[in-house]
């Protein structure tokens, strides 16, 4: 109900006023920061799906809901490198994590033609709402790019992160506010439930109005972590946030892990590990614990550890 709005709220939230007056900067800074570690890690799992086929993290038997996979030939690299590159699509499953980098990268050069042109007015969100409704209402994409509603709905939390943080509004401290979130939470998880990667437009407005509401109601909880929270705590938190592109890349291969568990604890078939993103039945069964233990634990701790050898190579 509001990951994802997050996600854009915090990129508008931390975006630097003096990239207005330096556009230059604005987009190296998108290119280098979004862009290119997609393309570099999507390149290097597409070169590596033969061989995870071969051990059976792909399969022709199972996949993601009902998608299965096969061995590429030379014209299906060929092809999904073009996508890749000029299209932001067709990244291997086990960065499926992906998708919405696309929208991040497109929906910000959105945001930040509306923040120059509009020098910050409120009616940018009316816009980008406009704009996403819209365009969720005819399916309109741009031809072969596929640009359409939902990098029009990054862009407006991109936009109400940035007008947050730039009228220095502090409604997250409301108590009264945080109450209305988590009703309309339960509310809307009823009503109407969607996520940004697929909606109806009729849900564009009530899911971005409980969206930033919960937002705002995390933002309070930040707060009260940061000011009374354990040092340990807060700097896990503060080295997870730091590292987010990397836990990720490693997270979907981490969770096979967990899934070759299941099947020796089973006797499972090998190439159910192949299931994605996790063994579901079994998930459901309490397994979803170690799942995320492991999916977020692995990448930190290599993370980590990586950056330990690193200090000490340098020191």
């Amino acid at each position: 109900m509001f990951v994802m709005p997050l996600f854009f709220f915090m990129s508008g939230y931390c975006f630097k006023d003096s990239y207005l007056s330096d556009g230059r900067a604005f987009a190296m800074k998108r290119i280098t920061g979004i862009y290119w570690p997609y393309l570099k890690w999507s390149l290097l799992f597409l070169l590596l799906h033969n061989i995870f086929f071969h051990l059976n993290i792909y399969s022709d038997e199972y996949g993601f809901s009902g998608r299965t996979s096969e061995l590429y030939t030379s014209s299906d690299f060929l092809k999904r490198i073009i996508s890749i590159t000029t299209k932001m699509q067709g990244h291997e499953q086990l960065v499926g994590g992906y998708w919405f980098m696309k929208q991040l990268f497109v929906g910000s050069f959105f945001f930040y033609l509306l923040a120059k042109l509009l020098h910050g007015s409120f009616w940018g969100v009316g816009v980008l709402l406009l704009a996403t409704i819209s365009l969720s209402f005819f399916d309109w994409h741009l031809p072969y790019f596929g640009i359409g509603s939902r990098e029009f709905f990054a862009a407006t939390f991109l936009y109400i992160g940035y007008l947050y943080k730039h009228r220095h509004w502090t409604w997250h401290r409301h108590i009264g506010i945080n109450m209305v979130a988590l009703v309309l939470m339960v509310i809307g998880s009823v009503f109407w439930f969607t996520t940004m990667h697929d909606y109806e437009y009729w849900k564009v407005l009530p899911y971005a109005l409980s969206a930033v509401l919960l937002v705002l109601t995390l933002l309070h909880l930040s707060e009260r972590i940061a000011k009374r929270g354990r040092n340990y705590f807060v700097g896990f938190l503060l080295f997870t946030g730091d590292h987010t592109m990397e836990v990720l890349t490693w997270h979907m291969l981490s969770l096979k892990i967990v899934s070759l568990l299941i099947i020796a604890f089973y006797g499972l078939p090998i190439k159910q590990l192949s299931e994605f993103p996790v063994i579901e039945v079994y998930a459901h069964q309490g397994w979803w614990v170690v799942y995320w233990i492991v999916g977020v634990g692995i990448p930190i701790a290599g993370t980590f550890g990586y950056h330990q050898i690193c200090n000490v190579k340098t020191s």
